[in-house]
């Protein structure tokens, strides 16, 4: 059972350790040894189950679920770091289950972040290096791990098992298979398996609300990936095609610079010599 009560309504658990600066909602609730630092801010409706830590610097929003056992707000992992004041922005209504981790950012600073959005979910054991922004309905399955300044678009999805290196861009609505070691730029709705560009993510597509319309561009677009190895040559192709929306969110991914696209997975097998 809950506890005392810190604040009209809400209630903390006897055992939990609850700094008298941290500003919390009035129906927020807190379970047993957890302990949550001065610094910290909880939305209204928030739940933190029992042994959880949430260390300075977070602000976490309404209606999420923290834990059990979840590390929100740790210190960066990082050799640069020098005990600043960072932070950890989390949005509403966002899952975090136990064991996952969440760092907060290297920088202080209103600039500086690590940012989680909302409606995302971190499956067990998850971890979210310093200085990563994930936005909107992001599912990372369990054991998910994103170095530091990795950027997920809305509504990717990433397998059970995923790596992604540092500083990777990850485009909306992308699908990657678990265990895959990501170290490339992965475009706006792909879909990644063995360490390659499979195809499109049709489903999450569909799911979404696209129109046909949209859908077909994208499908053609990926057919241009697929078919023309020289990547100019291949952008050229997807701007000859009817003009949408997300085709000019694709190119724009495409064409920005960053870390390079993961590869076809046709040219990498073409390349081994098994098609």
């Amino acid at each position: 059972m809950l506890g005392r009560m810190n604040g009209p309504m809400s209630e903390i658990h006897p055992t939990a350790i609850v700094d008298r600066r941290a500003e919390l909602a009035d129906d927020v609730r807190i379970g047993a040894y957890s302990i949550v630092q001065g610094g910290v801010t909880l939305g209204a409706g928030t739940i933190v189950h029992e042994h959880c830590h949430i260390h300075s610097g977070s602000t976490v929003g309404c209606n999420c679920r923290i834990g059990p056992a979840a590390f929100v707000g740790l210190a960066p992992q990082h050799l640069q770091y020098d005990g600043a004041n960072t932070r950890l922005v989390i949005g509403d209504e966002v899952i975090i289950r136990e064991m996952a981790s969440v760092h907060r950012s290297i920088y202080p600073g209103p600039e500086h972040a690590t940012r989680v959005g909302n409606r995302c979910m971190l499956m067990v054991n998850c971890h979210v290096g310093h200085d990563c922004v994930l936005g909107d309905g992001v599912i990372l399955a369990n054991a998910a791990l994103l170095g530091g300044h990795v950027t997920v678009g809305d509504h990717a999805f990433l397998g059970g098992g995923a790596t992604i290196h540092q500083f990777v861009h990850i485009g909306r609505l992308v699908i990657i298979a678990g265990n895959e070691a990501i170290s490339h730029d992965v475009p706006p709705f792909a879909a990644v398996r063995y360490r390659g560009l499979k195809g499109y993510n049709a489903i999450g597509c569909k799911r979404s609300g696209l129109s046909r319309e949209s859908i077909t561009s994208i499908r053609a677009a990926y057919h241009c990936l697929h078919t023309i190895r020289a990547l100019p040559s291949a952008i050229a192709a997807m701007r000859k095609l009817p003009q949408t929306p997300e085709l000019q969110e694709l190119i724009d991914f495409i064409t920005a610079p960053n870390r390079g696209m993961i590869p076809s997975l046709h040219f990498l097998r073409v390349q081994a010599g098994t098609e």
